[in-house]
């Protein structure tokens, strides 16, 4: 499987597609539960510099004049891998991996505990594809999990 994440110049896209608020805000309270770490940024001076509500920061983003034309960064670490989200929208959950840090097993292993963990929070599944602007269903799917099955696939 580590094939997937040969180093060819673009980020691999870790998505859910089709999701709401709610769902936005647990997967980011699932991952603060279970990563090894986390960081958040933002832009809103009367959050929690560091450690926001997510609720809250979702509001800020999305409803208030304040998080207008702006956004948060997300960051959760498995073992050595980062995954960064930069939301663009609310019905489309997008992290990104740099394929250059899943170089091993262990790698792989959290690219697939960070699937599951965005899929079974979400209740939806959850894909790894190439780098894209947005997420299409004619794109090769690298690696899926299906949190109603419990199954993950890959090519």
């Amino acid at each position: 499987m580590c094939r997937v994440f040969h180093v060819d110049g673009s980020l691999r896209d870790i998505r859910v597609p089709d999701v709401t608020r709610a769902e936005w805000i647990a997967v980011l309270e699932r991952l603060r539960a279970v990563a090894d770490e986390t960081e958040t940024e933002h832009p809103y001076p009367r959050l929690h510099p560091v450690r926001p509500a997510i609720a809250e920061l979702f509001r800020t983003w999305a409803d208030d004049l304040e998080g207008e034309g702006t956004s948060f960064a997300f960051r959760a670490r498995f073992g050595a891998v980062w995954f960064f989200g930069l939301p663009y929208d609310e019905e489309e959950i997008e992290f990104s991996v740099w394929p250059d840090t899943v170089v091993d097993g262990p790698g792989v292993a959290a690219v697939l505990r960070f699937l599951t963990e965005i899929a079974e929070a979400s209740g939806h599944w959850s894909v790894l594809t190439a780098e894209t602007s947005r997420y299409d269903a004619t794109l090769p799917t690298l690696i899926a999990h299906h949190p109603a099955t419990g199954r993950t696939t890959h090519i």
